[in-house]
């Protein structure tokens, strides 16, 4: 097991428990320095993989340090917070942002 996939196992846990219903759309979440996830919202519950689905390229990334991703998956308010303060970046089809339904748990 690489140090990426120390980064990844943890992000792939928090994505699986933090997204609610389908959002009809696919997300990349990119953590600096580790391998990106995807979260796959077509399906509910999302499935949250490490490789891109071959059938459909992602429609909206998050970036930012594995940190800002873990915190900003922890409720709708955490990844507003982080978003707005410039902790995590969000670039792509903001329409499938405004779908998303978060399982606050923190």
């Amino acid at each position: 097991m690489t140090s990426e996939d120390n980064v990844a196992d943890p992000l792939i846990a928090q994505a699986r428990k933090s997204f609610a219903e389908g959002f009809a759309g696919v997300i990349k979440l990119a953590p600096e320095g580790a391998p990106p996830v995807w979260v796959d919202g077509r399906t509910t519950p999302p499935a949250v993989i490490a490789h891109e689905p071959k059938d459909h390229p992602a429609d909206c990334q998050w970036r930012g340090s594995s940190d800002a991703l873990m915190r900003a998956l922890e409720s709708e308010k955490a990844l507003e917070s982080d978003y707005l303060s410039g902790r995590v970046f969000i670039s792509g089809d903001m329409s499938v942002m405004a779908r998303l339904s978060m399982k606050a748990h923190r």
